[in-house]
């Protein structure tokens, strides 16, 4: 019986893996909403702006409309991945990749009482 065990808890830690690289996939996700202490309007059109990682090259490709600019302006960037921080132009965010949405949040300063701001994505 305890060799049962013993071999049980061998095959639960093997597939369990530990990799402190995750990157979000290399989907091109479309912004649908921010959540900030700013106004955009109501009627406000977030699909303008677009992000992709590329895993590969660590190189992340963000696209903006010409009024305005959301993570950084538009261009390819390199990103660091630091156990679920991505890192990006000298800022960095949280992210959750749950299904089909993609959740940055802004890493704030927390003795600033307005700088929280968190992204939400969907795939293209």
């Amino acid at each position: 019986m305890k060799n049962v065990i013993f071999l049980f808890l061998v095959l639960m830690v093997s597939g369990c893996t530990s990799d402190d690289d995750i990157n979000p996939s290399d989907d091109k996700w479309v912004l649908d909403n921010v959540v900030c202490f700013c106004f955009f309007g109501e009627d406000f059109d977030f699909s303008t702006h677009t992000i992709q990682f590329n895993e590969e090259t660590q190189s992340v490709v963000i696209e903006n409309d010409s009024e305005n600019e959301f993570i950084a302006p538009a261009g390819t960037y390199t990103y660091t991945d630091n156990n679920g921080v991505i890192g990006i132009e000298g800022r960095e965010y949280t992210y959750e990749e749950e299904g089909d949405t993609l959740t940055l949040t802004f890493v704030d300063e927390p003795l600033i009482a307005d700088d929280e701001i968190t992204y939400y994505y969907s795939k293209d």
